[in-house]
């Protein structure tokens, strides 16, 4: 593992932020998992490709990448979390996958060898990086000329009903503390203005650059408690439920669990999402 530029995020996700995520990574997929699809989609792999996936966490894109690309391409994952990406090696042996490897990395500062790469993917890994223009021209190099970024990024707070609508029954309760992570910070919506992530990619080489609206479903629970409970977990619903008093919490739960169950469907629980779906091109190194 080469120098940590990140070392706020290297805390989080190999403190308590990953912890939390291995505790139940299936689930966790299982939410996000039509992002994941729709990343793919996006990506356009055939087999014989390499393929990065920058900040692959528990590996799932990672893996779908591998199979993808087989028999001859492979698929690196990297992350700044231990925890989860031991969980993506586990699954990687537990699939037979040895075109899916992973490395733990500040995808910043990690030496790549240049033009490793035909494609690069994200789902929400990008977000976090501490120098954005720092960690694109990073990845930029370890592309191809002509080789493909696609990526997915949170469109900011207000367009995600999957976190306005439950955690407008949570502030009745609380209060939203001083954001962090917004535009510019890294967290989950820094990347949330398309002008920003244009103006990025198009400084570090990247040209052909699209950004694409698009509202997947988020699949958050069996039913609203099970729903609830996995809203708890995330980063917004805990800094919210930080500011009510531990004896008001179950009820604060509760009444998300009431809101919720105007959404439950067949499936479990569904809300929708919006995400920006980017995708370019290396013109230059």
């Amino acid at each position: 593992m080469t120098e940590i530029a990140n070392r706020d995020q290297f805390e989080a996700w190999n403190g308590d932020s990953g912890r939390r995520w291995v505790a139940d990574p299936e689930r966790r997929d299982r939410v996000i998992a039509e992002i994941g699809e729709i990343l793919l989609g996006a990506s356009r792999l055939v087999p014989g490709e390499r393929v990065l996936d920058v900040g692959c966490g528990c590996g799932a894109t990672t893996l779908a990448a591998a199979r993808r690309v087989r028999p001859q391409g492979a698929a690196v994952g990297v992350d700044l979390s231990a925890p989860m990406l031991a969980v993506a090696r586990d699954r990687a042996r537990a699939e037979a996958a040895p075109n899916a490897n992973f490395e733990q990395a500040d995808a910043q500062t990690f030496a790549f060898d240049a033009a490793a790469f035909d494609v690069a993917i994200s789902r929400f890994g990008t977000m976090f990086f501490a120098d954005p223009t720092a960690a694109f021209l990073n990845i930029a190099r370890a592309l191809c000329i002509g080789g493909r970024l696609c990526i997915a990024t949170w469109q900011p707070l207000a367009a995600n009903e999957w976190l306005t609508i439950p955690g407008a029954a949570l502030l009745s309760f609380g209060s939203m503390p001083d954001e962090r992570g917004g535009t510019g910070a890294p967290g989950m919506f820094a990347q949330s203005d398309p002008a920003v992530i244009a103006s990025t990619l198009t400084a570090v080489g990247f040209d052909g650059i699209d950004i694409a609206r698009v509202t997947p479903t988020l699949h958050l629970g069996a039913t609203p408690a099970d729903a609830a409970a996995h809203l708890a977990e995330t980063g917004p619903g805990r800094a919210v439920l930080e500011t009510i008093p531990e004896a008001d919490q179950p009820r604060a739960i509760a009444a998300v669990e009431d809101v919720l169950t105007s959404y439950l469907t067949p499936r479990g629980v569904e809300l929708a999402g919006a995400i920006w779906l980017t995708t370019a091109l290396v013109g230059k190194h």
